[in-house]
């Protein structure tokens, strides 16, 4: 098989565009046999990008039995080859995990980073309990310290008592065998009850069978629990349990039945907790995700009628085709109803704008009246100055009736040069 250096320049060949040279290097190593050689070069076909290329060629050392670690290698460069990088580039998991470069060792598959985001995000930034089985040297734990915030209280459980150096202080670190249940509860009755527990453990099936069966009933309502490296259940080296027990995701289908107990069983009471107060069981690659919350048994009925104790389905359905007649009856009627308000609507204005009228005519006969008063007066004022005018005219023709008659007398006459010379003495022509 490919040794890991050739399979680093194969794949350096790929990342760079140099296709040609990556052919090269399968059509001329020694490392395989003719079969593996043609299989590996029917995977680099022209015209791949380069992101697809490593992937078809980790899928052809897959198909032959590759070491794992080479397959995933390939894997690797055909994600950041690519564009499927950018689809976590704001994941607060995924950004904590690139910079942590001189942390705390992290080893992660990094579809988990979103499965992280989906089902904890509701825990980002409040007061939570939360468990993390597998310490190693404190890497998850720091991760999901900065990704809850400081008002989590984290707590980790490990074989190895190398795990509670490497968390330093600020955490609490529990030394223990996660596959004995006894040691599991002395934790949750001491740190507990636990908001998030997850198994980053040994991923045996004794070990994760064991501690989701200890824990998960000791599980706040409305909790998480989270099992990683589900995909050991395939792998023989992890099959640890006795023969013809089942291996953790075999297990895991068996709680599919349990969410649907009250659809089939027959007993008259359901009191396991995986029937009871298994709220969702979400099944991801690697990962299952288990959320607790106390749910009451689940019925069915028809809403929008008034029966709801004992009712009889049929009459039920007759009564919703009744009450749909009977809508839309009352909708025609309301119909109507608007219609006839728009109409009364309408002759209120009418009537107002009559009204804001006659105020306007009374208005306008005050201003009238006011102005006839005026008048009246007026036309008073001018006959009395007419009546002055006349006995004006009428005093001042008999002044001038006395002035002709004296003008014409004797007297009038006979003292004319005293008049005259009067008026030459004051000075007048």
């Amino acid at each position: 098989m490919l040794s890991r250096e050739t399979l680093t320049s194969i794949l350096l060949a790929i990342a760079i565009g140099e296709g040609e040279r990556a052919r090269d290097l399968v059509a001329t190593t020694d490392e395989v046999d003719d079969e593996v050689r043609r299989t590996l070069e029917e995977a680099l076909a022209d015209g791949l990008t380069g992101s697809e290329a490593a992937g078809t060629l980790g899928d052809a050392l897959r198909s032959v039995g590759a070491e794992r670690h080479l397959v995933n290698e390939c894997y690797r460069v055909a994600f950041y080859a690519g564009e499927s990088w950018a689809s976590l580039s704001d994941n607060p998991f995924y950004a904590f995990f690139t910079a942590n470069k001189s942390g705390r060792p992290l080893d992660k598959w990094v579809h988990y980073f979103p499965i992280y985001q989906r089902h904890l995000s509701r825990f980002r930034g409040r007061p939570c309990h939360v468990l993390e089985i597998g310490v190693y040297r404190a890497g998850g734990l720091k991760m999901l310290s900065h990704y809850l915030g400081p008002q989590a209280y984290l707590v980790g459980v490990d074989i190895d008592e190398a795990a509670q150096t490497a968390a330093g202080p600020g955490y609490f670190v529990e030394i223990g065998d996660q596959a004995d249940p006894q040691f599991l509860r002395g934790v949750a009755e001491k740190h507990g009850p636990f908001d998030v527990i997850v198994d980053d453990g040994g991923h045996t099936m004794r070990q994760q069978v064991t501690s989701v069966q200890t824990l998960f009933p000791l599980l706040a309502d409305g909790g998480t629990y989270i099992v990683e490296d589900c995909h050991t259940s395939y792998w023989p080296e992890y099959a640890d349990q006795e023969p013809g027990e089942p291996t953790f995701l075999e297990w895991t289908k068996g709680r599919v039945d349990d969410l649907h107990a009250y659809h089939f069983s027959k007993s008259q009471a359901l009191v396991t907790p995986w029937q009871t107060d298994l709220a969702g069981l979400h099944i991801y690659d690697s990962v299952v995700v288990m959320d607790k919350e106390h749910h009451a048994p689940p019925f069915s009925e028809i809403s929008g009628t008034h029966e709801y104790i004992n009712y009889d389905r049929l009459a039920v359905a007759a009564e919703v085709e009744f009450v749909a007649t009977r809508d839309r009856a009352l909708l025609h009627a309301a119909q109507i109803e608007a219609i006839v308000q728009a109409r009364a609507s309408d002759l209120e204005s009418r009537a107002a704008e009559v009204e804001a009228r006659a105020v306007e005519l009374e208005d306008a006969a005050d201003d009238f009246a006011a102005l006839a008063y005026q008048a009246d007066r007026l036309e008073l004022e001018l006959l009395r100055e007419r009546d002055e005018l006349e006995q004006t005219r009428s005093d001042l023709h008999g002044s001038w009736g006395i002035i002709r008659e004296m003008r014409t007398s004797k007297s009038w006459r006979l003292t004319a040069p005293l008049r005259r010379a009067k008026w030459i003495l004051r000075g007048r022509p």
